[in-house]
């Protein structure tokens, strides 16, 4: 008798406060959802999905390896190179000595087009009794390189080059290796200090650049 009595009222309780229960019903409901979503967004094995946004027009870049390259075509290699280590002294046959030989000469035939080894900005265009017309170009990241022994020169100073662009031709105008006859004298230094031009002439030498791509 007891028992069913209680079933009597709990039935009214329910049918007196059914909008109330609902309510109740709903807002645990709500907070279950947000508590789950709040939970899911630090979760690894559930990642937040990012719907990349088609009206970004923000440039998409990659750091890529840029190699320098020969200056010309040559055919051999004249004076080397004196690092001081291995290659002491070369012979100059012009000045009849032994001496260092801060650069390299390369053998090609007068005319033979000189390029800019990278990009950079002609700093320097001059003639001197040594050396001839030379042409000293800023390749960037600490490299300047001197062009050297032209027969003709086709920059000025302050030109802006691209790697591959032309910068004069091969000559005899350097009076001090005249008996060498038609070469480039090709010196680099790397922060302020000589070093072997060879590395870049045979592109073993790069910079990374930032540069845009595309899809």
């Amino acid at each position: 008798m007891n028992s069913s009595k209680s079933d009597n009222q709990f039935v009214r309780f329910v049918k007196n406060n059914v909008a109330l229960l609902l309510i109740i019903f709903c807002v645990v409901a709500i907070t279950t959802v947000v508590l789950v979503s709040t939970l899911s967004a630090g979760d690894p094995d559930n990642p937040t999905t990012v719907i990349p946004d088609p009206d970004d027009e923000t440039p998409k870049t990659e750091i890529v390896k840029v190699y320098y390259g020969s200056p010309l075509s040559y055919t051999s290699v004249g004076m080397e190179y004196t690092d001081g280590k291995d290659i002491l002294f070369v012979f100059n046959s012009t000045l009849n000595t032994w001496k260092t030989h801060n650069a390299l000469d390369l053998i090609a035939a007068e005319g033979t087009t000189v390029t800019s080894m990278f990009d950079g900005t002609v700093t320097k265009v001059e003639e001197t009794y040594g050396m001839g017309n030379s042409v000293t170009v800023d390749h960037g990241d600490g490299v300047v390189a001197t062009y050297s022994s032209l027969g003709s020169v086709d920059v000025v100073k302050g030109q802006t080059l691209a790697k591959g662009d032309k910068i004069g031709t091969v000559g005899t105008t350097a009076s001090y290796e005249f008996s060498d006859g038609p070469h480039l004298h090709l010196e680099v230094y790397k922060d302020n200090k000589h070093v072997d031009p060879m590395p870049y002439v045979k592109g073993e030498v790069y910079i990374e650049k930032e540069v845009q791509v595309t899809d």
